[in-house]
């Protein structure tokens, strides 16, 4: 019975260990600042590199993890909307379109804060 017990709890140990293994990819805080950070500097990337006149914007985060590397990196997808805004006009008045054109987008972001450094590794929209 003792040495069942052992082993139980030895799996219990191992998969926690596991499940917060450095370099592991985690479940992050869908309102965490820094994803949401990374998630605008994704989509200013995505709109920027675009042949559109009109902006995307990100209508909200549908899943985001992290992964501990020489820095932080972001896997976030979310959810995108083309609006009536020119973008090239920061200031226009705008809005969605009607009907809504939404589609989904996933994201890689590399992120060391302490060095000022942000960078979009991947992108995969329709």
């Amino acid at each position: 019975m003792k040495s069942q017990v052992v082993a139980v709890f030895a799996m219990v140990f191992i998969a926690s260990a596991w499940s917060t293994m450095t370099g592991g990819l985690k479940n992050v805080d869908l309102n965490d600042t820094s994803v949401l950070d990374a998630a605008q500097f994704a989509v200013n990337q995505h709109n920027a590199a675009k042949n559109d006149a009109f902006r995307n914007d990100m209508v909200e985060v549908l899943k985001a993890q992290s992964q501990v590397v020489s820095g932080m990196k972001y896997y976030i997808t979310v959810q995108m909307s083309r609006t009536n805004c020119r973008k090239n006009r920061a200031d226009e008045a705008c809005g969605h379109r009607d009907p809504p054109e939404n589609y989904q987008c996933t994201f890689v972001v590399w992120s060391r804060p302490w060095l000022s450094e942000i960078k979009l590794l991947k992108e995969t929209c329709p």
